[in-house]
């Protein structure tokens, strides 16, 4: 299952736009689930109210309008991922490859992650998403988790994607390697132009490997 929660979406492009058998696509569409998390509090606060004969017009008015706040479609899309993450369960035939650019959005879905994870420890018996119950510790462990790094060897990509490991580190999650994309140093390229760009590669691939 290839995905991403990033709203650019072009992961139906990097295979070409033609699916072989057992690859499923698909994107985190955060008004999509921004509604289905809506309905479900909405739902949930009807549930809860039925015993007095239900959410009366003002209870429901102000639920709706706390729902149009944009932290909602923050929730939501951080409840996709941690189900989508989830779909992997025990099964060693199904992976899940999970695209979270650009940067500050993994940092903002990962602070998430450590908020959840620190409200599950201090609340017993909260309804939380056994998904999203057990993101954290999935993410910190490398049996299930493998975390690459994404950069071009550029200054201002490298230097990102270390701050970015970085932050996973203080995370407790320990990035399982980095890719760089578009390199022109690996071409072999004899073009004159192309071969000095490849030239100012080099310092930051080394950086990259070390």
């Amino acid at each position: 299952h290839l995905s991403t929660t990033d709203p650019a979406a072009h992961v139906l492009d990097a295979v070409g736009g033609v699916l072989p058998a057992g690859l499923l696509v698909s994107r985190i569409d955060p008004a999509a689930e921004t509604a289905r998390y809506s309905a479900e509090v909405l739902a949930a606060a009807e549930e809860a109210a039925a015993p007095v004969g239900g959410l009366d017009a003002d209870e429901r008015a102000l639920l709706e309008e706390d729902l149009r706040s944009p932290c909602t479609e923050e929730i939501a899309v951080f409840r996709a991922f941690a189900r989508t993450v989830a779909e992997a369960g025990d099964d060693a035939e199904c992976v899940v490859v999970l695209d979270t650019a650009p940067t500050g959005h993994t940092l903002l879905l990962l602070d998430a992650a450590e908020s959840y994870h620190r409200e599950v420890a201090r609340t017993v018996g909260a309804h939380i998403p056994d998904a999203v119950r057990a993101l954290l510790p999935r993410l910190r462990d490398g049996r299930y988790t493998k975390m690459l790094l994404v950069t071009l060897a550029e200054a201002t990509p490298v230097l990102e994607a270390a701050r970015l490991q970085d932050d996973l580190r203080r995370a407790g999650i320990e990035p399982f390697g980095w890719i760089v994309n578009a390199s022109l140093a690996v071409s072999e390229t004899q073009h004159p132009l192309l071969a000095a760009r490849a030239q100012l590669e080099l310092p930051h691939l080394r950086r990259v490997r070390d």
